[in-house]
């Protein structure tokens, strides 16, 4: 089922004033790119990123990414402030990326949790057989004994 506006809006108001036809773009895009573009939530939570980093939200973060002073993280907490920059942007991997915003940091959360894993490299034709390491048999992987 694909996300629609009104949904998008109920899930994330920070974005409410963000005009509908910007925000379906914003969802096609998504459906484009996602790691499973039938999961709300990663279609929803990529959205979120995207339009953060794009500063069109009405929250903290993306105020920082519109006026341009998310190039590092202030945390304060009492007398204690802590500041960390990001990367430059060559070193920059997808998981940086992603850890951006809060919404990135749940995507590549949704992202961990839904891959495969590891995947068991084996002879012969394995028809019928998933090649992850996850749905084979102890003893396959470390030899027969």
């Amino acid at each position: 089922m694909a996300v629609t506006v009104e949904q998008f809006k109920t899930v994330k108001p920070q974005f409410a004033d963000v005009p509908d036809a910007t925000v379906q773009a914003y969802l096609d895009m998504a459906a484009q790119i996602a790691f499973d573009p039938e999961n709300d939530l990663a279609v929803i939570s990529l959205v979120c990123h995207l339009m953060t980093l794009d500063g069109l939200g009405t929250d903290a973060q993306s105020q920082s990414w519109s006026d341009g002073s998310a190039g590092f993280q202030t945390i304060r907490s009492g007398q204690l402030t802590l500041t960390r920059f990001q990367k430059a942007a060559g070193g920059a991997s997808y998981t940086d990326w992603l850890g951006q915003t809060t919404c990135g940091e749940f995507y590549a959360l949704l992202l961990r949790a839904n891959s495969g894993g590891p995947r068991v490299a084996r002879g012969g034709s394995g028809v019928g057989r998933s090649y992850y390491a996850k749905d084979w048999p102890f003893w396959s992987i470390a030899g027969r004994r």
